[in-house]
């Protein structure tokens, strides 16, 4: 019988990508800044920049 368990992920150093995207906050839009792992896709930071145009 085949087990459906996952394996741990093996420890890493986060490889930091930064990313530039429109996204809302509380039905404003906002210009956000996410950081995010680039080998687990874990987000490790996100801001916002500035208010983006209705």
């Amino acid at each position: 019988m085949a087990s459906n368990r996952r394996l741990p992920k093996l420890p890493h150093r986060h490889a930091r990508v930064t990313t530039v995207f429109v996204g809302r906050r509380a039905g404003i839009p906002y210009e956000l800044e996410r950081t995010e792992c680039s080998v687990c896709r874990q987000v490790l930071a996100e801001r916002p920049l500035r208010r983006a145009a209705a």
